[in-house]
């Protein structure tokens, strides 16, 4: 059983009857103790979620940022209380999300535009396995032939970033989003990392993941989901 819903980024993360990648990641990173302590922000994730919106959803960007000492975005002005709720990016930080979107559409080392605008964007994707088990994903993009995953790093070269993919585990992540969307439509599609710098010149690297390195990835996730739900299962129980 799959099904899929357009909703707001809050409204996926707050939904805590299916279990996520990122969930998967922090108990493959620090262990049973990730299944109750809450997620806290870091200071390089902001940036890393308005590149996103920017890029993938510009009308969520301008509903939730507001520009200061710049142009705004919706060029408006807007009332003390909708400027409060909102996140503030200063005129750099702007500059820095307005060159890395450029970089990224403009990149000659795979049709990056052409994929983000065929593509699904930001679509909740909602599944129970065979066991019954709820699981779900949103990947960044997903065409009928790849799915896309934008990742901000302060090295987007093959080496660096192949590092940090370990450090991270985000081929666990690949691994995860591969699989819904292969329960959606049927197809396993191929994973692409869309690595940028959001420092100048605001470079971009493509790193595809390849089959076997693929493949590795989707026998390590069933090994950290069966190792997940064991954990929550105990703790349940307890």
């Amino acid at each position: 059983m799959c099904h899929t819903k357009r909703e707001p980024l809050a409204d996926y993360l707050a939904n805590r009857d299916y279990i996520s990648s990122s969930q998967l990641r922090r108990f493959m990173r620090h262990g049973p103790i990730a299944l109750s302590a809450s997620v806290e922000r870091f200071d390089g994730s902001v940036m890393g979620e308005a590149l996103h919106a920017l890029l993938l959803e510009p009308d969520a960007f301008e509903a939730q940022y507001l520009v200061l000492d710049g142009w705004a975005p919706s060029n408006k002005q807007v009332s003390e209380n909708d400027a409060m709720r909102r996140e503030w990016l200063d005129a750099w930080q702007w500059t820095a999300l307005v060159k890395a979107r450029e970089a990224i559409l403009s990149c000659t080392q795979a049709p990056l535009g052409d994929w983000l605008v065929r593509g699904q964007k930001e679509l909740s994707i909602y599944w129970s396995d065979e066991t019954g088990v709820r699981w779900r994903a949103r990947p960044d993009c997903f065409t009928e032939e790849v799915v896309l995953d934008l990742k901000t790093t302060v090295d987007c070269r093959p080496e660096p970033f192949a590092r940090t993919r370990e450090r991270l585990c985000y081929d666990l992540q690949a691994a995860h989003y591969v699989d819904a969307v292969s329960r959606l439509t049927g197809n396993r599609l191929r994973f692409v990392y869309v690595a940028v710098e959001l420092s100048s010149p605001y470079p971009v690297w493509v790193h595809e993941l390849p089959d076997a390195a693929l493949q590795v990835a989707a026998e390590r996730l069933q090994d950290v989901r069966r190792a997940y739900l064991a954990q929550a299962t105990q703790g349940a129980g307890a």
